[in-house]
Formats: structure tokens, C-alpha cells, sequence
């Protein structure tokens, strides 16, 4: 945690010598930073709002690095980071939004795992940013077989898949309240 705090304040601080750049469809400012930075939205897909209680973790071969939530104001959770700063990373990021950075290059990513908080079902769908859908029901904790991680299609080596530093953008993860009214749509793969 101590290794993503510093990260971060490093981010922030090449953002302000350097100024923002960016632009465009609500991309991140100009990161100038050496490093590869996550960003995921997740929400309740009834209500479009984030959702309180939800994890994010982006899974590897060697472990699983909780993202962090943003919060309106920094706090000494180190498991949030503020509006302000995750605006500097991703223009358009809002509180309840999950950020990841000092992504290595060499870790071996696998996909997002989800965990949701009472009140929801373990059915997820995943928007990218290219409109893809797809719904998973995620387990009830992290693996690394691909049918119960989000983004699994893009497992490999981080420096193949995502190239050089910059924002890795996962689209939006939404979670399905456990009501009746609100049914979640049919999985496309049977996490086992």
C-alpha cells in the first residue's frame, strides 16, 4: 500500500509540473508519470449510482492488488484516494470509482475480480469501453480461471497487453441488487 501511496503522489506531482493534457472522450489528464494506472467504474445497473461496499481486485499470478476507491476527501484508508487526484489520472472519475496504480509490467494479469456487498447478487456485467458486454457471476473469492474474472480476455503479460504506462481504462462493472424487480441478465460463462 505504501509502494501505490507513493505512486500516486508522484503521479500527482508530474501532472502539476508537467500540466494536464487529454481531452477527448473523457480521457485521463496527460500522465507523465512512468507507471500504468487502472480505472474502473462500478454501479448499480438500476440506479446508474456507485456501489457502497463493493471491492475491486486485479488478479495476477502472484497475488491480488485491491483497487481503490474514491472518496470525496483524501482519508487514511489506504484503500481510498481522493476525487481530486483520481481526477488527475481520469478527467471524468466520480466518488465510488476503483483506481490502481504502479501497475508492474512484468506482472502476469489474469482479470478484475469482483466482490459484492450484501444486498447484491454475484452477477456482474462488464461495458468496456468499445461497448462489449459481457456477464459473469463472479466467485466468492478471487481465482484466476477466466470465466469468473472480469476483463480475462485481456490476461497476459502487463507490457504486451497494455503497452507502456498510461491509463488502462475497464469500462464499467455493474453489480445486480438482489431484487426481484431488477433480474440479472444470463450468464455468457459458468465460473465453476
Amino acid at each position: 500500500m505504501k509502494r501505490i501511496t507513493i505512486g500516486l503522489g508522484l503521479m500527482a506531482l508530474a501532472v502539476l509540473l508537467h500540466g494536464c493534457g487529454g481531452g477527448g472522450a473523457g480521457g485521463g489528464a496527460g500522465i507523465v508519470a512512468n507507471e500504468r494506472v487502472a480505472f474502473v467504474r462500478v454501479v448499480d445497473p438500476a440506479t446508474g449510482n456507485p456501489v457502497p461496499g463493493a471491492e475491486v481486485h486485479f488478479v495476477t499470478d502472484t497475488g491480488n492488488i485491491p483497487l481503490r476507491r474514491v472518496v470525496a476527501t483524501q482519508t487514511a484508508n489506504p484503500n481510498e484516494i481522493s476525487l481530486s487526484l483520481a481526477r488527475t489520472v481520469k478527467s471524468d472519475a466520480r466518488e465510488g470509482d476503483f483506481v490502481l496504480s504502479g501497475i508492474g509490467g512484468d506482472l502476469v494479469f489474469r482479470g478484475l475480480w469482483v466482490r459484492q456487498p450484501a444486498g447484491y447478487t454475484a452477477i456482474v456485467r462488464h461495458i468496456t469501453p468499445e461497448n462489449i458486454r459481457r456477464v459473469i457471476q463472479t466467485p466468492a473469492s478471487p481465482t484466476t480461471q477466466a470465466a469468473c474474472l472480469v476483463a480475462s480476455n485481456r490476461a497476459g503479460v502487463v507490457r504486451v497487453v497494455f503497452g507502456g504506462p498510461g491509463v488502462i481504462d475497464f469500462g464499467v462493472i455493474e453489480i445486480f441488487p438482489n431484487n426481484p424487480q431488477v433480474p440479472p441478465p444470463p450468464v455468457d460463462d459458468v465460473c465453476p
